[in-house]
């Protein structure tokens, strides 16, 4: 295991270097507010009955002046559509809209988010999602880090409402591979955003093609980035998780159900079909058993290497806990949460090749 020791010393290590870095190039948005005019927020919710109340909520309690509030009912079969007309008999800002969910060739949520911009005639367009809370200076602050860095899209994510195993086993290894194949503010390789929170400039997005340009993808995030970086706009992802909270991930279920889909997603923009998606997941979730599993048992073996190894792992997860406001001592789980991120991937390997998505401009289906 001498030989396996080092390599996996070596590699966490870097890995880590890799981690500081990029974290290092994440700007915290502005403290302070801008007014850049009116500001449409779109919401996509399908069966959110149980946090569209809080959605709305902060949504409604923005400072920010001029907000137009569009809520995508899409095809709900709870109380959604009836908490949100609460909400709209309450403020007229808030508009219930509809769908009764996308047609052939449309992904669920990107067909959503395209009908809540249907008649969105403001210069900047909010995309949040429906289990989100928003702090009241959450759109000033985008509108800030916009004008602060000239960009056409920011894009943050939300802290956990609550600390989870799913944010200590699963996201760390996500956000360490996020930021290997992506980059904060879109210079190379795939722009990084996420779907918690998207601000865009209504010009860079009808550049773009709006959301009809990636309509069978899933990739609602760094598909959607990536296109507005392409067709000549500015983006950048930031850290306003003090300003947003997310309890979409507050389960481990619920983490690992929306890290797959992400993953699969995610695949999808490069893979050239679903075997290509199967194999790739695959392999990466095999490397990152193994990844994990090396430094643990060349530690017990009483490997110095092995030690080092899993310091570098811990010291990447560190960072990640420490920005996302979860507890830090969680970091010394790190092999544990990089074979749990592997086993993720075989799962989403397994759903890449027998469930549903778009492989360059066709649905295959499982």
């Amino acid at each position: 295991m001498g030989k396996w020791g080092v390599l996996g010393a070596t590699v966490a290590l870097a890995r880590a270097a890799v981690t500081i870095k990029v974290w290092q190039e994440v700007e915290r948005l502005p403290a302070t507010q801008v007014d850049a005019g009116p500001v449409t927020v779109v919401v996509p919710a399908r069966d959110e009955e149980h946090t569209i109340d809080r959605c709305l909520t902060g949504l409604r309690r923005q400072d920010h002046a001029d907000l137009r509030i569009v809520v995508v009912d899409d095809a709900s079969t709870d109380r959604t559509a009836e908490i949100v007309r609460r909400h709209a008999s309450e403020d007229p800002r808030v508009r219930l809209v509809s769908s009764s969910g996308p047609p052939s060739g449309w992904a669920g949520k990107v067909h959503a988010l395209h009908v809540g911009t249907a008649d969105a005639d403001t210069d900047w367009l909010l995309f949040v999602d429906a289990d989100t809370e928003a702090a009241p200076d959450l759109v000033g602050r985008l509108l800030a880090g916009a004008r602060r860095d000239d960009l056409d899209l920011v894009s943050t994510s939300g802290r956990g409402a609550k600390p989870s195993a799913g944010w200590w086993l699963l996201l760390p290894p996500v956000n360490q591979l996020l930021f290997e194949t992506t980059t904060v503010d879109g210079r190379r390789g795939m722009a990084l955003a996420v779907g918690h929170c998207i601000l865009v400039r209504r010009a860079a997005y009808e550049r773009a093609g709006g959301w009809a340009a990636i309509a069978g993808s899933r990739a609602d995030d760094v598909g959607f980035a990536t296109l507005v970086r392409d067709t000549g706009g500015r983006t950048r992802y930031v850290d306003g998780a003090d300003s947003l909270v997310t309890s979409g991930l507050d389960t481990f279920g619920g983490t690992w159900a929306s890290m797959r889909k992400s993953m699969v997603a995610g695949t999808s923009l490069y893979a050239k079909g679903p075997a290509s998606a199967f194999l790739s997941l695959g392999s990466t979730g095999l490397a990152h058993i193994a990844y994990g599993v090396v430094p643990v048992v060349t530690a017990l073996r009483g490997s110095k290497r092995g030690m080092l190894a899993w310091l570098g792992q811990s010291l990447a997860e560190w960072i990640f806990l420490r920005r996302s406001r979860q507890p830090q001592p969680a970091a010394v789980l790190a092999p544990l949460a990089y074979v749990t991120f592997g086993v993720l991937s075989l799962d989403a390997a397994w759903r890449a090749l027998r469930g549903t998505t778009k492989w360059k401009g066709r649905d295959v289906r499982g």
